[in-house]
């Protein structure tokens, strides 16, 4: 196998912008860093030790929501088949600006082939508004509180195709106007959990130069035992 392989991922840094679980806007990974600088494990004159602690919400950066997220009865992240983090599957350019349902006319729009099975990519373009907010706190609250999605017609639409993952390039799955943030209605969400549909949210890096191409996705987390999410490296190797 050949051909470049591209990172649909987030940096994982100390300054992310986060969820405001408990009331708070942000809640950024906390790091601690433990050094020996005469010896590592293997015993005294082999080096610089380094060692990091790492504590962070599980729906921080690029990440997987299991089914369980939202759903009673549906997958912890542990019980969700391989099969759903390693396949097919086309990146759909779907430009899209703040609060914007995207439509089942905009995914048609793409006019690329969605299969049973795939796992699918969604660039809105939204990830080019990302801040921290160590950088531009108003920014990241933008960012967060105001991205495009899916609505219950479009995520009913990929569920009728058989997909098998979606991933996005946004906070959430949902438009920003189905979360606490608008009617909290969570629509993307109730529909894809519903039917045990993993999903991906927090796309970045590479993501623009496979736009429109079909790729081999990579997207394994942990093998977290009743999880609810976690954070992941999307990777994406385009097919033609």
């Amino acid at each position: 196998m050949s051909g470049r392989i591209y990172d649909l991922s987030m940096p994982f840094t100390r300054d992310m912008p986060t969820y405001f679980f408990w009331k708070n806007w942000h809640h950024p990974p906390f790091f601690a860093t433990f050094t020996d600088l005469e010896e590592t494990s293997l015993g005294p004159g082999t080096g610089e030790g380094f060692v990091s602690l790492v504590a962070f919400l599980t729906h921080t950066g690029t990440h997987m929501d299991a089914p369980r997220h939202f759903r009673r009865g549906a997958w912890y992240l542990h019980e969700i088949p391989p099969d759903r983090f390693l396949g097919e599957g086309p990146v759909l350019p779907v430009p899209k600006g703040p609060n914007e349902d995207i439509t089942v006319q905009d995914l048609e729009a793409t006019e690329m082939e969605v299969r049973a099975g795939d796992l699918v990519v969604i660039d809105t373009g939204w990830h080019r508004q990302y801040k921290t907010p160590g950088q531009d706190r108003e920014g990241a609250h933008y960012y967060f509180t105001q991205h495009p999605g899916l609505c219950t017609e479009s995520a009913q639409w990929l569920l009728e195709r058989g997909v098998y993952t979606i991933l996005i390039d946004t906070p959430a799955i949902d438009a920003s106007t189905h979360t606490v943030f608008g009617d909290n209605t969570w629509q993307s969400h109730a529909v894809l959990f519903a039917r045990n549909i993993p999903v991906v949210e927090h796309l970045g890096g590479e993501i623009d130069q496979v736009a429109g191409r079909r790729c081999t996705i990579s997207c394994a987390p942990v093998n977290y035992v009743n999880g609810d999410a976690f954070p992941l490296r999307v990777l994406a190797r385009p097919l033609t």
